[in-house]
């Protein structure tokens, strides 16, 4: 059963939406031949983002927080993602569109959207982009999905469509194996898909057995899905059902669990040696802890302030002691020292809950001489932080 709230936790389908086409698993979008639709989606860059400086009243800074950009919007945006190269960030909206910017100037580059977006609109869940290595060349594409089931492939610099994949669902979010060619979409009928990027094609699913009093699989909602770094083959997944579940993608069954985390977001994080999993929870209490991935046992819970924020999402800063998490409530975005459990930096009463945020490129500053004899700080190792609250996107850095 479903846990029951007064108010929507995670992104949902307005009522007014239209269902989306689910006939066909899989269809081609190319619009290569189509050039007047292509030059339509370069040339009408729509005119409703502002880019200001100013720092609204309402807004609470505490510590080294510098801002760089804002930029305000007409729509509600859901999530965000820096491309491969980390010149532009895209911005995912409740209207269907993906509008991309140019992080030295805010200007919008590029608007993402087919005849299907407009016609069959639903919010837009996920963004993401094959992880940049040495085997996988940058590919300059963006992979998103929708509250309809719709999954697409965008070669964002010609605001074309590659492919679609329909699920017959409402897909909540979608995550990329760390070193294979294969990404896991995942929604509302508590199953994660798993397709293999080259041929478009599903792969396996994983989901429930459905045996009596065995606990091997999600009965509600997924928002979250992340691969261990340290492994080809295994993930965890967490959602509505308060969860958080183990995966070996050579079965179709959860290995384990972990209990009591109530996951609405991409709140979900391994260390890098893949030993130990950040839970950022949808809950007034214990929503920041940490637990052990081999034996699913809990650490500690982090109370860093005095501030209560039930949390969509959060990661840990690689190479750090820090975490950068984000919720609702007092709307918050704030970095944890988890050694010291203390708030180093924080923004309070953001424009609206922080539903998502990317990391982008990192600001190092060298030490001083004079002042290695003092604690160092690890706020200069933290990349930029583009995150999403309301209509706005906003760019900041620490330290």
């Amino acid at each position: 059963m479903d846990p029951q709230r007064k108010t929507v936790a995670g992104p949902m389908t307005s009522s007014s939406l239209r269902k989306a086409l689910k006939s066909g698993a899989i269809i081609n979008n190319s619009i290569k031949s189509n050039k007047k639709e292509t030059i339509s989606v370069h040339t009408s860059i729509p005119a409703v983002e502002t880019r200001t400086y100013d720092v609204e009243q309402d807004q609470i800074y505490q510590g080294e927080v510098n801002i760089l950009s804002i930029i305000d919007t007409n729509t509600d945006i859901m999530c965000c993602k820096y491309t491969e190269s980390l010149n532009e960030v895209a911005a995912g909206f409740t209207d269907g569109t993906i509008r991309v910017f140019c992080c030295n100037t805010g200007n919008c580059l590029h608007t993402l959207v087919d005849d299907e977006c407009r016609s069959y609109p639903g919010p837009v869940t996920a963004i993401k982009h094959r992880p940049v290595s040495a085997a996988h060349p940058i590919s300059n594409t963006l992979l998103s999905s929708y509250v309809n089931g719709c999954i697409k492939c965008w070669k964002y610099k010609y605001a074309q469509c590659l492919y679609t994949i329909r699920e017959k669902r409402q897909t909540m979010g979608l995550n990329y194996h760390p070193r294979s060619s294969k990404f896991v979409t995942y929604g509302d009928d508590a199953k994660l898909n798993m397709y293999d990027e080259e041929s478009q094609t599903q792969e396996r699913a994983f989901y429930a057995s459905g045996a009596k009093n065995k606990v091997d699989g999600h009965t509600s909602r997924i928002f979250a899905c992340t691969f261990n770094p340290r492994s080809h083959h295994e993930m965890i997944s967490g959602g509505w059902d308060n969860t958080v579940m183990c995966w070996d993608d050579r079965q179709p069954y959860a290995t384990r669990y972990f209990d009591g985390v109530h996951i609405c977001g991409e709140g979900l994080d391994f260390d890098k040696p893949g030993r130990q999993v950040l839970t950022c929870a949808w809950q007034e209490k214990d929503s920041i802890q940490l637990w052990d991935y081999g034996s699913c046992k809990l650490i500690e819970t982090i109370v860093p302030d005095s501030f209560q924020s039930k949390l969509y999402c959060g990661k840990i800063v690689p190479q750090t002691n820090l975490i950068v998490c984000g919720g609702s409530d007092s709307n918050i975005l704030r970095v944890v020292d988890i050694n010291m459990k203390i708030t180093e930096c924080s923004i309070r009463r953001n424009p609206g809950r922080v539903n998502a945020f990317d990391f982008g490129t990192v600001r190092r500053k060298p030490l001083k001489i004079e002042e290695t004899y003092k604690k160092v700080s690890e706020l200069p190792n933290i990349p930029r932080v583009t995150f999403v609250t309301g209509k706005r996107l906003q760019t900041v850095d620490f330290g």
